[in-house]
C-alpha cells in the first residue's frame, strides 16, 4: 500500500500597492516627482524659447515693468531709500538677482509652474477625487494662454498664486486632516505669497475665511478653530509688521511706495469698475465665479458661494487699489481654479460627478475665450510666431 503526497508550493502573493494616502506625495518616487514637475514645465520653456525668437520684447508685460522699476532703484543710496521701493520684497529682490532679463524670468517662472501644477494634481488625488475630475481640473488650470502668459510674463503674480496654492492645500491637511506640520507650512507659504505679490495679503485674508468654514478635524477640542487661524495668519502678520517698522524707521513712511500705488488713481478705477463688467470681457472675468457658484450648488455647499464671492471682491479691490500691474491677465481665473482644486467637496454619486466634470470642462472654454478677448494676451500670443499657432490650429 502506497501513499502519495502532493506538495503544493504556494506562490508568493503579488504585492498590491496601497492607495495614495492623504499625506503621501504623488508620485511616491522622488525621481518620478521631479520628472513630472519638469514635464509640466516644458510648455512654459517652449513658449520662452519662442518668445526669445519673436517680437515679445516690445510688449510692456508685468515682468518688463518690474525690470524697469528695479533699474531705477538707487541701490547704492546710503540712506536706504530703496527700502520703500521694493514691495513686494521677495519677488523684487529675486528679479534683481536673476540673470538674463525677461528670458531668465520666464525660465524661472516655467520651472516654478511645473512644481505648481504637480502640487495641484497631488492635492486632488490626496482628496480622493475621481481621475476624470482631477485631469480636467489640471488641464483647466494649466493648458490655456492665460496661465502660460502669467508663467512667462508675470513672475510676481505667479509666485503669489503659487505660494497661495501651496498654502491652501496645506490648510486642508492642517484643518481637516489634523496634520500639525501642515499648519506651520501653510502659514509660511501664505507669508511668502504676501511677500511675492502686492495682492498676496488679500489672498491670505481669503484663505483665513476659507479655513474658518472648513470642517474641523479637531472638533472635540475647544478653541481649535481660533488656534488654527492663529497658526495660519501669524507668519504673515509678523512679516507685515516687520516691513512696516523697517519703513517707519528708515524712510519715515510705514507703507513706502505702496501707499502711493494704492492711492494714485484709485477713485478713478473705482468709478470705472462698473464699466469693466458691461461688455463681453467683463462677463468672461465673472464667468469663473459663476462656475464656482454652480459647483457649490451641485455639491450643495452654500458656504462655498460666500468664499468664491469674497475671492472675487478681493481681486476687484486689488484692481481698484492699484495692486494689479498693467498687463496682468488671468488672475481671477487662476485663483478660482486653485480654490476649486483645494476646497470644493468631492462629488458623491455618478450624476453629481458628471455635472462637476461638465462645469470643469466649461472652465477650459472660459479660459480660452477670456484669453483671446484680452488685448495684451492676444498681442503676446501672436508675437510668439506661427509655430505656436500651428501647434493648436
Amino acid at each position: 500500500m502506497s501513499t502519495s503526497t502532493h506538495v503544493t508550493v504556494a506562490r508568493p502573493a503579488r504585492r498590491r500597492r496601497a492607495p495614495l494616502g492623504r499625506l503621501d506625495p504623488f508620485p511616491r518616487d522622488r525621481l518620478m516627482r521631479w520628472g513630472m514637475r519638469l514635464f509640466f514645465a516644458l510648455p512654459g520653456l517652449f513658449i520662452t524659447w519662442r518668445a526669445s525668437a519673436g517680437a515679445v520684447e516690445s510688449i510692456a508685460t508685468p515682468n518688463q515693468q518690474l525690470l524697469d522699476h528695479i533699474s531705477a532703484i538707487e541701490w547704492s543710496s546710503t540712506e536706504v531709500l530703496w527700502l520703500g521701493d521694493i514691495f513686494p520684497p521677495l519677488s523684487t529682490l529675486l528679479v534683481a538677482v536673476i540673470p538674463g532679463g525677461r528670458l531668465g524670468l520666464s525660465i524661472v517662472g516655467s520651472l516654478f509652474a511645473g512644481l505648481m501644477v504637480q502640487k495641484a494634481l497631488e492635492i486632488l488625488l490626496q482628496r480622493r477625487f475621481p481621475v476624470s475630475t482631477a485631469v480636467i481640473l489640471t488641464i483647466a488650470l494649466a493648458a490655456n494662454p492665460l496661465f502660460t502668459y502669467t508663467v512667462t510674463e508675470n513672475l510676481p503674480a505667479l509666485l503669489g498664486l503659487g505660494f497661495f496654492s501651496f498654502g491652501i492645500a496645506e490648510i486642508v491637511r492642517f484643518v481637516a486632516w489634523r496634520n500639525t506640520q501642515s499648519g506651520f507650512r501653510a502659514g509660511l507659504f501664505l507669508m511668502l505669497a504676501t511677500l511675492s505679490d502686492p495682492s498676496g495679503l488679500l489672498y491670505v485674508l481669503v484663505a483665513a475665511v476659507v479655513a474658518a468654514f472648513l470642517r474641523l478635524g479637531r472638533s472635540e477640542q475647544p478653541g481649535a478653530r481660533a488656534a488654527n487661524l492663529l497658526v495660519i495668519l501669524y507668519p504673515t502678520l509678523a512679516a507685515a509688521l516687520a516691513l512696516l517698522l523697517l519703513n517707519t524707521m528708515f524712510i519715515g513712511d510705514p507703507l513706502g511706495e505702496l501707499a502711493t500705488r494704492m492711492t494714485t488713481g484709485s477713485m478713478e478705477r473705482l468709478a470705472a469698475l462698473p464699466a469693466v463688467y458691461s461688455d463681453l470681457n467683463g462677463w468672461l472675468l465673472f464667468a469663473p465665479v459663476a462656475s464656482a457658484w454652480l459647483v457649490a450648488i451641485i455639491v450643495w455647499r452654500p458656504a462655498s458661494i460666500l468664499v468664491s464671492t469674497m475671492v472675487f471682491v478681493a481681486i476687484n479691490a486689488a484692481y481698484v487699489w492699484g495692486l494689479l500691474p498693467d498687463g496682468s491677465a488671468g488672475n481671477t481665473f487662476i485663483v478660482m481654479t486653485l480654490m476649486a482644486i483645494a476646497f470644493i467637496p468631492k462629488a458623491r454619486g455618478a450624476v453629481t460627478r458628471r455635472l462637476v466634470d461638465l462645469v470643469a470642462l466649461g472652465q477650459i472654454a472660459i479660459a480660452w475665450a477670456a484669453a483671446f478677448n484680452r488685448e495684451i494676451v492676444v498681442h503676446w500670443w501672436t508675437s510668439l510666431g506661427t509655430p505656436v499657432l500651428d501647434l493648436i490650429f
